[in-house]
């Protein structure tokens, strides 16, 4: 993000020759008083109170880099103010810091809030700079990614499309800001259920990625992992645990051992290997990356609760439901104290906690879990949402093994319902 305009001057031009009259009149000209500012021109701020904008507005990026999104939301929030006052609510200073804002809340959970703070930015960037400006479409195509973490993909998809005909026609077909779009696009065509199309595209962008910026850039991985993900969800996870050892291991080596995006990687190993079968392993995975995480992250951070929810689903599958269940509900508790209740992961961790009673044949307990999960989610996400439908159909399964199979089928009619008006009308 930039952190304010500099100021630059150009050399003067050789001065005029001297008027002979300006002795005669020069005397009364200097005499007058200045002219006072012109009403609507208030004086520039400070070059002070700037470089202190400035200063907070990179702590907040900062902060933004170690994961602290909350704090580094804050932080944005009040430079925006001070700068909308300071500069105007559309000089570019302050829509970046505006922009920060937005991605801060995306990143916390508050994907609506998000979704508008994007819109705002991306309106008065092409109001004032152009619909082509490289801001305008940073905060369109952030727009995208937030419909599509609200389930919104088919509208994430049209704003994808376009803001790529931009890039492409400004920019160039391999800029890296154009491949960033285009790897957008393809994660989303996933989501959509194009996953032919997804790979495709995924598998070109990591080839384009690997030709421009090299094999070994971070972007290149980036998009390699994406296409080990959507040959996963292909079920080829054979190629799948191929891919993601092979980035694994350039991860390692280009960014170290203990980087995130390592980490993060070494995590999808395991569930390549979870989905083949290999659960003895994919355990062992898990505890030594639930050990990595805890040196380097600490105990309660949402990457360490993450491996030990990895940890939990193969103790599971490898039907040790007793130890499954406290882990379960040990990483549940942790996440609604860290992230909060209606954090998508403490939910996916709620949701664990009656995965495991239902095979443990606790089915009243299960089904009080499982609306828990479909009612927080329908409040979030909206009662259309696929996570939201999702978990209403595991309330309905609940419902089955507890005999109570009218009410069952009334909520697999409602789902449907709900499914088939939702559905996109074309594409």
């Amino acid at each position: 993000m930039t952190t304010g305009h500099k100021a630059t001057g150009s050399t003067p031009p050789d001065p005029a020759p001297p008027d002979p009259d300006a002795s005669l009149t020069g005397a009364w000209t200097t005499a007058l008083p200045p002219a006072p500012p012109a009403p609507d021109r208030p004086p520039p701020p400070p070059p002070e109170l700037l470089a202190e904008l400035d200063d907070r507005h990179r702590e907040g990026l900062g902060l933004g880099r170690v994961g602290r999104w909350a704090e580094a939301g804050e932080v944005h929030r009040a430079v925006a103010a001070e700068r909308a006052h300071a500069l105007g609510p559309d000089h570019p200073d302050t829509l970046a810091s505006q922009y920060e804002v937005a991605f801060a809340l995306s990143r916390t959970g508050r994907e609506a809030d998000a979704l508008r703070e994007f819109g705002l930015v991306a309106q008065a960037r092409a109001r004032t700079l152009g619909p082509d400006d490289p801001g305008a479409l940073d905060a369109r195509q952030e727009t995208a990614y937030v419909l599509g973490r609200l389930g919104r993909h088919f509208e994430a998809h049209q704003v994808y499309a376009s803001v790529l005909a931009a890039r492409e026609r400004v920019m160039g077909a391999d800029h890296p800001a154009t491949l960033r779009c285009r790897h957008n696009l393809a994660f989303n065509l996933g989501r959509l259920g194009r996953l032919e199309d997804a790979y495709r595209m995924a598998r070109d962008v990591a080839a384009d990625r690997a030709r421009v910026l090299g094999a070994g850039h971070p972007d290149t991985l980036v998009s390699r992992s994406e296409v080990a993900y959507v040959l996963g969800q292909l079920g080829r996870w054979v190629e799948a645990l191929q891919l993601y050892r092979e980035v694994a291991s350039a991860r390692a080596t280009v960014l170290g051992a203990d980087h995130p995006d390592t980490l993060a990687t070494r995590y999808e190993v395991g569930i390549a290997l979870g989905r083949l079968g290999r659960s003895a392993e994919a355990l062992e995975l898990y505890r030594v990356l639930v050990g990595d995480r805890t040196r380097v992250d600490g105990p309660e951070d949402p990457e360490t609760l993450r491996a030990r929810h990895g940890l939990g689903v193969n103790l599971g599958r490898l039907a040790r439901w007793e130890e499954a269940l406290a882990e379960a509900r040990d990483v549940c508790a942790l996440r609604e104290r860290v992230l909060g209740p209606d954090h998508p992961d403490t939910l996916v961790s709620r949701r664990e906690i009656a995965v495991g009673l239902g095979w443990l044949e606790r089915w009243a307990q299960a089904l009080a879990v499982y609306r828990q999960v479909a009612d927080a989610r329908e409040r979030v996400l909206g009662t259309a949402h696929p996570d939201a439908l999702a978990s209403r159909n595991d309330e309905a399964h609940c419902l089955e093994r507890l005999g109570r199979g009218a009410e069952a089928a009334a909520l697999y009619r409602r789902v449907a319902a709900l499914r088939q008006q939702s559905a996109p009308r074309g594409r």
